[in-house]
């Protein structure tokens, strides 16, 4: 059941069914090099991902993590909402498998998750972070209206990121 529905895409809750999509894209390249090695390295590892970043997020609310598919249901992403305890607003965040990116997917995605936070939700703004060398993540935060607002460490264990903000 999709909490959103675009012309192309569904965003819906994730299930322990997305283990092994979600296997497979936390261990691309590209997500270990823009976002982090979120250290999956089984089956039971992607369970207790789901389970401790979606299903934990889902019992606090809507302001959590979905899965986006195509309507045919294959998992391509994922994009929501993360409260991370240094922000006092939530900021989006996404990925998507290599072989979906540069279709206007996750803008797309990203796009609705937006309108849903400022109608559903009815947030006031909303936060991105991103790693400054990844230039189509910032292309994508810029078309959808967030705006470079500083860089910031979240973790002493991460790199610099660069932080964006939309109010609405």
């Amino acid at each position: 059941m999709s909490i959103l529905t675009t012309p192309r895409l569904y965003i819906r809750k994730a299930t322990l069914n997305d283990s092994d999509f979600i296997f497979t894209l936390l261990n691309q390249r590209s997500f270990i090099d823009n976002i982090a090695d979120k250290q999956i390295r089984s089956m039971e590892d992607a369970c207790n991902y789901i389970k401790g970043a979606f299903f934990d997020a889902y019992e606090l609310g809507e302001k959590a993590p979905y899965i986006v598919t195509l309507k045919d249901g294959t998992a391509i992403g994922i994009a929501g909402f993360y409260q991370r305890p240094i922000f006092n607003v939530p900021d989006i965040g996404y990925a998507f498998l290599d072989e979906f990116t540069g279709q206007g997917y996750a803008r797309e995605a990203i796009s609705s998750l937006l309108n849903f936070a400022k109608d559903k939700l009815e947030l006031s703004s909303i936060l991105a972070i991103t790693s400054p060398d990844n230039q189509p993540s910032i292309k994508l935060l810029n078309a959808v209206g967030l705006m470079y607002q500083s860089k910031v460490v979240l973790d002493p264990s991460l790199k610099e990121s660069n932080l964006y903000r939309l109010d609405f």
